[in-house]
This record gives C-alpha cells, sequence and structure tokens, in this order.
C-alpha cells in the first residue's frame, strides 16, 4: 500500500534571517497510509501544529518535500491546490474557527457552494450532518449561541461536507471540557474507523493517546520516537474484510446446502448491505434498515412494503427517508441484487445447461459488470474515459472476480494514473467502484449452488 502522506527532510524556520529566527521543524521524514488515525503529541511549541500546517500545503517547508497522493504539495498548481482543499482535505481547527455572522447551517454548507452545489442539495447535506452531531435544533441560530463543544460538532461537519478522504485535526479538544471531548474523540473514530477517513490529530494530553493507530513523539521540532498502539492495532488486524470474514462462515458451514448457508449468513450480508447505503442514521433506524434489507434479500418483503418502512417516520416504525431518497435506495438495491445474481446465478446455471466450461461467462461477467460499476458511481462521466482505461478497468474487475488481486490492490490499481499503467480515476470513484464491487461480492456469498465452500472465491468463477 502506498502511502497517503509522505514527508522527506522536511524542515521549517520562522523568521528566517532575522533576530527572532525559530526552527521549529528538523529533518522530518514520516510515512502515514490510508485510513490510519496518526497522533502528533508533545507540549506546546514542539512543532506539532507547524507540521499539520505543511501537510495542509498552508506553509511551504524549507527544504524538504511533503507529498500528499504522490504529488509534491509545493509544487501544485493553484488549480490541484483548490482542489485539494476543497475535495480531499479537511480541517478542525482548536479555536473552530466559524463565521459568527452565518448561521449554523451556513457554516457547515460553506464548502459545497466552492463546488457549486446548489442551496437546496448543499443544505440538505447539511442538515443531515447537522443531526447526526444531535445539533440539528440549532441550525438556525449563530455559532456563539451554543457551547464549545457544539461549535466543535459544527467544526467537524465543516470539515467533512464535502467528504475528503484525509482528515487534519489541530488540538481540536483543546478548549473544550472532558465530556465534550470525549464526544468530539468519539466522532473522529467514527470517522476513522466506519468512514475509512484518515485522521491526523494534534494533542498535548496523554489521555487521548488510545485513539491512535501510532504516535509520533515529538520534542524541539523532531520526532524523538514513534510508538504504535499495540491493543489498537491488533483489534484492527483481527477485523477481517468483509468477503474474507464470509469466507471462515463458509469453512464453518461445510456440508450445508447453499439455501442453508444464505440463510445462515443473510445477516451479515445485510449489515453490510445496509452500511453500503446509509451512514447517517442512528442505531435503531439501522436496525430498522437491515432488518428491511434481509427481508429484501430472502424475497419476504414486497416492493410496497419495502417502500413504507424507509419512508415512514422513525417515531412509527420506519427510517424516515424522504419519498425521493427512499426511491433512489430502492433503485439502487435492486439493481445491485440484480447484478449479483447474473454474476452468480445465471452464469453458473449456464454452465451446468450447456454442460463444461464455457469461456464466454466471465468475459461476459466482466463487460457486464464494468458497464455497471461505470453507470452506478461514474455516473455521466464515465463517458470522457478513453479506451485504454476502460480496458484496464475491465482487466481489473476480472481479476478481482478471479480473486488474483484483494480488494487494496483493485483501489490502487483504479487510483493508479494512466501514465503509471492504472486506470487514473478520481480517488472518489476509484473508491466508490471499489465499495460497489465489493458489495456484489458479498451479496454473491451463499447464492450459487454446488460450489465448494473452502475455496468459494475462486470457485464461484472459475468453475
Amino acid at each position: 500500500m502506498q502511502p497517503i502522506i509522505k514527508t522527506k527532510n522536511l524542515n521549517f524556520t520562522y523568521n528566517k534571517g532575522k533576530d527572532n529566527e525559530f526552527q521549529a521543524l528538523t529533518n522530518i521524514s514520516i510515512e502515514i497510509y490510508p485510513q490510519e488515525f496518526i497522533i502528533f503529541f508533545g507540549p506546546s511549541g514542539c512543532g506539532k501544529s507547524t507540521l499539520l500546517n505543511i501537510m495542509a500545503g498552508l506553509e511551504i517547508p524549507d527544504p524538504g518535500m511533503v507529498f500528499v497522493y504522490g504529488k509534491d504539495v509545493a509544487k501544485m498548481t493553484p488549480k490541484e491546490f483548490v482542489n485539494y482543499h476543497r475535495t480531499k482535505v479537511g480541517m478542525i481547527y482548536q479555536a473552530y474557527n466559524l463565521i459568527t455572522s452565518l448561521s449554523v447551517l451556513d457554516n457547515v454548507a460553506l464548502p459545497q457552494i466552492f463546488l457549486n452545489i446548489k442551496k437546496k442539495e448543499r443544505d440538505k447535506k447539511a442538515l443531515q450532518l447537522l443531526e447526526r452531531f444531535g445539533i440539528r435544533e440549532h441550525a438556525k441560530k449563530i455559532p456563539t449561541e451554543l457551547s464549545g463543544g457544539q461549535q466543535q460538532r459544527i467544526g467537524i461537519a465543516r470539515a467533512i461536507i464535502n467528504n475528503p478522504d484525509i482528515v487534519l485535526a489541530d488540538e481540536p479538544v483543546g478548549n473544550l471540557d472532558s465530556v465534550s471531548a470525549e464526544n468530539v474523540l468519539s466522532i473522529l473514530k467514527t470517522l476513522n474507523e466506519k468512514e475509512r477517513k484518515t485522521v491526523i490529530l494534534v494533542t498535548h494530553n496523554p489521555e487521548y493517546l488510545e485513539y491512535g493507530d501510532r504516535i509520533m513523539h515529538m520534542k524541539d521540532g523532531m520526532i524523538i520516537r514513534e510508538t504504535v498502539n499495540k491493543n489498537k492495532y491488533k483489534r484492527k488486524s483481527l477485523a477481517k474484510a468483509p468477503t474474507a470474514e464470509l469466507q471462515d462462515m463458509l469453512r464453518a458451514y461445510q456440508g450445508l446446502s447453499p439455501n442453508q448457508i444464505n440463510v445462515l449468513i443473510m445477516p451479515y450480508k445485510a449489515k453490510v448491505f445496509a452500511h453500503h447505503f446509509i451512514t447517517n442514521r442512528n442505531i435503531e433506524e439501522t436496525k430498522i434498515f437491515e432488518d428491511a434489507i434481509q427481508r429484501k434479500l430472502l424475497n419476504t418483503i414486497s416492493p410496497e412494503e419495502f417502500f413504507d418502512i424507509l419512508h415512514r417516520p422513525y417515531s412509527e416504525g420506519g427510517v424516515g427517508f424522504d419519498k425521493r431518497t427512499a426511491k433512489k435506495i430502492i433503485k439502487r438495491v435492486d439493481k445491485a441484487i440484480k447484478m449479483a445474481y447474473f454474476i452468480y446465478q445465471k452464469a453458473h446455471q449456464r454452465k451446468n445447461e450447456q454442460g463444461g466450461h464455457d469461456k464466454v461467462t466471465l468475459k461476459e461477467k466482466t463487460l457486464k459488470l464494468t458497464d455497471y460499476l461505470l453507470h452506478t458511481c461514474y455516473e455521466k462521466y464515465y463517458t470522457h474515459l478513453s479506451t485504454t482505461q476502460i480496458s484496464r478497468l475491465r482487466r481489473a474487475v476480472q481479476d478481482r472476480l478471479l480473486n488474483h488481486i484483494n480488494k487494496t490492490e483493485f483501489y490502487n490499481f483504479l487510483d493508479l494514473p494512466v501514465k503509471e499503467g492504472g486506470v487514473g480515476l478520481n480517488s472518489k470513484t476509484a473508491r466508490a467502484i471499489t465499495e460497489e464491487i465489493e458489495l456484489i461480492l458479498i451479496l454473491g456469498y451463499g447464492i450459487a449452488p454446488n460450489l465448494d465452500n473452502n475455496r468459494f472465491s475462486h470457485q464461484i468463477i472459475s468453475n
């Protein structure tokens, strides 16, 4: 896996050449990988915030380099730098940095303006985040009417509304009481573990080190020690990808019929499926959605009942989506289920009917799935891809179906520039396509008959 952020021999001096010259950073070389929770820890004045600002491109190292997604931040064009801050990185500050002349809602929605998102859409997304963080009722107030903890939650909502991959948090709980601090850190933990964002936290408080995967101990502008949070690392190493967990389940259920296996693993499939579509609902609403998805996968719920559960208010036992959102989700769910059925059930049946191995089947599945992924995840923009990009994407899809590459390798190939042999998609599109194909793979578990459970991921395609 390639680092998402890399610094090389990074130095920084304030007031260089003047009487009050101060060496803030000295020879910093580190690598930060996607989905890590990194903590820069040390006393005030040790260079933590300066290092964070350089990663954000707000300060230029002299000498030294900082690369983000393989691009030297100091050499970004103005357009690249603006795009970096609009879509790739979100910043959370100790002092909140909210605009007191704007409402809470407008503060959160502000970054969407620079993406030319229409007001109705950006307000809707901002309200969803405010509801998620428990402050929707304060949407029309100005920030100074709220507590410090509430203002920091506004700051986090603003930082993530454009769905950046990286969240930089500069002493985000420095001005908060212990309860509010725990609340904010819990949000950062969720962003990292559930939404797979790379979180980089600056703190001087040792109580918060338990949240990090790795801790960079800083003193006098240098990283004097790096420690790994072994307990957290152990928990993460044991947390397998969904497809790997399902393979373990299939091994445990060896000897059962495909239908029996499908019923047994259905709750897990429904949980993964539900999380794919919603991340901004509370636990109770998510559970209702999971139950509805499970019934949908088992074909024990009518389209009318499914829509009613999604649209019905939570107070009446539903999920509470508006009609438009409910219909959109139903359409996506139906498309994913049909695609999984085509990839696994239909193709396998054809092979059995024709007898022997049908070489056309894999090609046809690859073409169909590639087309589905492009239409689902890339919408109107997929027509701009070159024939080379399409060809490479098809090859990657086939390799993933055959399990010749894993999820991370698939994503990296999609994200890799064309000139370096990759597909050359932007990171968000690459992630969307990766998650979508994983969903199809997960849906396929248990629905294809007469397969060797111990070698499911290979047999399901190569038989």
